[in-house]
C-alpha cells in the first residue's frame, strides 16, 4: 500500500462512527520466523486531552492476556518507572519490546502500538486500530493482538470482534500465507484456516459443555494457558478461588510471605482488586475459601502462626473489602470438598512438641465463630495421618468417601476413612519449600523445621470419577527452599484404581506453588483453573516476584 493510500485509510477509519474499526498493520521487511513468542509490554501513554488514564492504564494488561490466548505468548508486562522501558525489557532478555499510545483525532480515538526488535534496536512492526468512542478502545485490543499475532508471530488467526462495514471499507484481497513454524521451544502454531468468512462460535459455559460430547465421555487432556497476572512482588505459596459464577468468571484468593492478595477473573484477563496485610498471622500457612453462613458468599478462611501460637480467623466480604468476624481459632482448618455429600471444614488443635495434635474435628459456624463438632473417624495416632492435619483433602470414589493426603515424603495417598492407606503415588506432589520452625528450642540446633504440604485441589470430573489438580516436584525437591527446582502442574483423574497424569504444563524455570479449579459444579470441557507461580524466590536483600496463571482444560 502506498503512502497516500496508507494515509487515506486512517483518515476514513477516524471519520468512522458507531462500531465500525479501522485496523491496519506496517509490515517491516523483518520476517515473523525471527521472532520467538516471548515479549515485553510497556505502559500504554494516554496522548489525548480527555483523562482516559484509568482506560489506557489496563490496555497492556488486556493485550497481554489476548496475545497469550491467540499466539501463546510468554509476556512480560513493565511497571511505570524511571528507567526507559527498553533497557528493562533487554535486562529480562526479552526479543521484543511492544509500546503503545492512545490518542484523540476528531471525535474518535487512535491506538497505536509500536514493535521494537530489542537486539537491533530497529522497529518489527506499528499496528494502530481507531475507535469512535471510549467505550470502543477495550474491545479493538482483540484486533490489535489478532494482526500482531499474525504479522509478528506467524499465527493467522481469522475471527474479529468487530468486522469493518463493507459500506466503508470495501473488501481487501490478502496473499496467501504459508502455514506457520514454530520458533524452537516454543508452542506449536495454530493452523492457517482457509479463506474466507468464519462465523465466531457460540461461546458455551462448562456447564452445557457436557452437552455437545454427543454421549462420549470426554477426558481432559491438555492445560492451555490463556492468560496471566502482572508482576506480584511477593513470593506466593498458594491460591484458592472464591466465588465463582457459570461462565468460570470468578474471584480468586492468593496468600504468600506479605499478605493475601485478591484478583478477579474476567474471561481471559486475571485484574488485581486488593492487598489485605492488617490483622493477618505473622506466617501464613494455608487460606481457604467457603461460604461458612450459607448466604451465598464465600468467607476466607486464613491459618497461621504467631511465633508458638497457632491461629484462625475467618473474613467475611462486605461491600468491597473483607472485614475479620472471628479470630484466635487454635486450630488448623482444611476444606473437604466432599465429605459425606457435603463441604466440611476439617479442624486440628495447636500441638506442643509438634505444631497439631489430636483428632480431626468437623467444624460449625455458629453465627460468631467456627467451633469444634464431631470428631471425624480418621485415626490420627497411626502413620500417614499422625503427620497432621497438612495436605488432607476428600473426595467420593464409587460408592465411599475416602480422605486424599499428601504425605510428609510428598506423596499423594488415598485412605480409607479410617485413615488406612488404600493408594500411594510414586511420584511428588504437593509444593513443599515453604517451611516455618515450632517447637522446643535445642542449642546448636534451633527448633525442628517443618515443611508445608498442599492438598491437591479435587474436582468431581468425567463419569464421576475424581480430577485432582497438584503442583509436581522432581525427586532431590523435597525439604530445599524453594531456590533450585521447578516444578509442574498435573491434573490426575482416578482410574483403574490409580491417579494417571492426563494433562499436565511443560516443564520451565517458574515454580507451581499452588493452583486451584474454577468449576463450582464439577469439571467439564473449556473449564478453567488458576495457579500461582514464584518467578523469583524472596532472597535476604529483596522480595519475591510472582504471578497468577489462567488455564484452560480441554
Amino acid at each position: 500500500m502506498g503512502t497516500g493510500a496508507w494515509k487515506k485509510v486512517r483518515r476514513a477509519g477516524l471519520a468512522c462512527a458507531g462500531s465500525v474499526l479501522a485496523l491496519a498493520a506496517l509490515s517491516l521487511p523483518a520476517s515473523s520466523a525471527e521472532y520467538p513468542r516471548r515479549v515485553a509490554i510497556a505502559p500504554f501513554v494516554s496522548l489525548a486531552k480527555e483523562d482516559i488514564q484509568q482506560t489506557v492504564s489496563v490496555l497492556p494488561r488486556l493485550l497481554s492476556s489476548r496475545l497469550m490466548a491467540l499466539a501463546g505468548a510468554e509476556v512480560t508486562l513493565l511497571p511505570p518507572g524511571d528507567k526507559p522501558a527498553a533497557e528493562s525489557a533487554r535486562e529480562a532478555r526479552l526479543p521484543l519490546l511492544l509500546q503503545g499510545t492512545v490518542a484523540k483525532l476528531g471525535k474518535g480515538y487512535s491506538i497505536d502500538v509500536t514493535a521494537l526488535d530489542l537486539e537491533t534496536g530497529k522497529a518489527a512492526g506499528a499496528f494502530f486500530a481507531v475507535a469512535a468512542t471510549e467505550d470502543e478502545i477495550i474491545p479493538r485490543l482483540g484486533d490489535l493482538a489478532t494482526e500482531i499475532s499474525e504479522k509478528i508471530f506467524g499465527v493467522k488467526a481469522v475471527i474479529r470482534a468487530y468486522a469493518p462495514s463493507p459500506a466503508v471499507h470495501p473488501p481487501v484481497s490478502y496473499p496467501a500465507v504459508p502455514p506457520p513454524v514454530a520458533p524452537a521451544g516454543g508452542p506449536s502454531p495454530v493452523p492457517t484456516p482457509a479463506p474466507g468468512p468464519v462465523p465466531a462460535p457460540a461461546l458455551a459455559s462448562p456447564g452445557t459443555a457436557a452437552l455437545q460430547d454427543s454421549g462420549k465421555e470426554w477426558v481432559p487432556s491438555s492445560l492451555k494457558k490463556i492468560a496471566e497476572s502482572g508482576m506480584i512482588v511477593d513470593e506466593l505459596h498458594g491460591i484458592v478461588s472464591g466465588d465463582v459464577d457459570s461462565e468460570g468468571n470468578a474471584d480468586v484468593i492468593a496468600y504468600g510471605k506479605k499478605g493475601i492478595h485478591l484478583y478477579r477473573v474476567n474471561g481471559a484477563d486475571i485484574l488485581p482488586r486488593a492487598r489485605m496485610t492488617e490483622g493477618l498471622p505473622g506466617q501464613i500457612l494455608n487460606v481457604e475459601a467457603v461460604d461458612l453462613d450459607m448466604d451465598g458468599a464465600k468467607e476466607i478462611v486464613a491459618t497461621g502462626h504467631d511465633g508458638d501460637n497457632l491461629r484462625s480467623s475467618v473474613w467475611k466480604k462486605k461491600g468491597e473489602v473483607y472485614e475479620r468476624v472471628a479470630d484466635r481459632l487454635l486450630y488448623y482448618l482444611v476444606l473437604l470438598p466432599d465429605w459425606g455429600g457435603k463441604k466440611v471444614v476439617a479442624g486440628q488443635q495447636q500441638g506442643s512438641d509438634t505444631p497439631f495434635q489430636g483428632k480431626l474435628y468437623a467444624m460449625s459456624w455458629n453465627g460468631k465463630t467456627l467451633a469444634a463438632g464431631k470428631a471425624l473417624p480418621a485415626n490420627t495416632l497411626q502413620a500417614p495421618l499422625s503427620s497432621g492435619i497438612f495436605g488432607l483433602s476428600s473426595a467420593k470414589f464409587g460408592e465411599e468417601w475416602k480422605w486424599i493426603y499428601t504425605d510428609e515424603n510428598n506423596h499423594l495417598r488415598v485412605l480409607d476413612a479410617a485413615g488406612n492407606t488404600a493408594y500411594k503415588t510414586v511420584a511428588k506432589y504437593g509444593w513443599s519449600g515453604d517451611s516455618f520452625e515450632w517447637g522446643l528450642y535445642l542449642p546448636r540446633v534451633g527448633k525442628t523445621r517443618y515443611y508445608t504440604r498442599k492438598a491437591p485441589r479435587v474436582s468431581l470430573g468425567p463419569g464421576g470419577s475424581p480430577l485432582v489438580l497438584a503442583p509436581m516436584v522432581e525427586e532431590g525437591f523435597m525439604k530445599l527452599e524453594s531456590t533450585s527446582k521447578t516444578t509442574r502442574l498435573v491434573l490426575l483423574r482416578w482410574d483403574g484404581g490409580e491417579f494417571i497424569e492426563v494433562a499436565g504444563t511443560p516443564k520451565g524455570d517458574r515454580i507451581y506453588s499452588g493452583a486451584d479449579f474454577l468449576s463450582p459444579d464439577g469439571l467439564r470441557r473449556g473449564g478453567k483453573a488458576v495457579a500461582s507461580v514464584i518467578e523469583k524466590p524472596d532472597g535476604v536483600l529483596k522480595g519475591g516476584i510472582s504471578r497468577l496463571l489462567l488455564f484452560q482444560v480441554e
